[in-house]
């Protein structure tokens, strides 16, 4: 009985090595030929997941709660549906920083919208955030920017 489970934890553990193999190949396969990945310099930057900054935005554009963000007139209503969100340094995608936008009340209820993230164009420190609602001229009819309250997190 003990050489059976002995046989069986071996058989076990080549069959984890042999799979643990295969991911490391397989991670390291890529669409180029071999070559390395074009990825901008600055962007292998090391990404954690750890929560460096968060923003509740009013949909008016000020804000109603921050961690690290910079006042008005750098964090503002843009347009409608657009915001910017400035932190007070790089946190492009590119540079390994990930941002995460909920439209939220900010209090009870629930919100008819959604919202996405851009790096903003001119500002390094600021991350655009587009909001968007059902029924407009946009995306074949289906969605028109929209003033909403939201709440972001940046991480790395």
């Amino acid at each position: 009985m003990i050489r059976h489970i002995i046989s069986f934890a071996n058989v076990a553990l080549l069959c984890l090595g042999a799979t643990l193999s295969g991911a490391a190949v397989a991670q390291a396969a890529d669409n180029n030929g071999g070559a390395p990945p074009k990825i901008a310099a600055l962007s292998l930057q090391p990404t954690r997941g750890v929560v460096f900054f968060t923003a509740g935005i009013n949909s008016d554009g000020s804000i109603a709660s921050c961690f690290h963000c910079s006042p008005a007139p750098k964090t503002t209503r843009l347009g409608v549906g657009a915001y910017q969100v400035d932190f007070g340094q790089n946190v492009q995608a590119v540079n390994g920083w990930s941002r995460w936008v909920q439209a939220d009340t900010l209090t009870i209820g629930s919100e008819n919208a959604w919202c996405n993230t851009a790096d903003r164009f001119g500002d390094n420190n600021a991350v655009f955030v587009n909001c968007q609602t059902t029924g407009g001229p946009g995306s074949m009819g289906n969605s028109k920017p929209v003033d909403t309250s939201f709440f972001m997190f940046v991480a790395r």
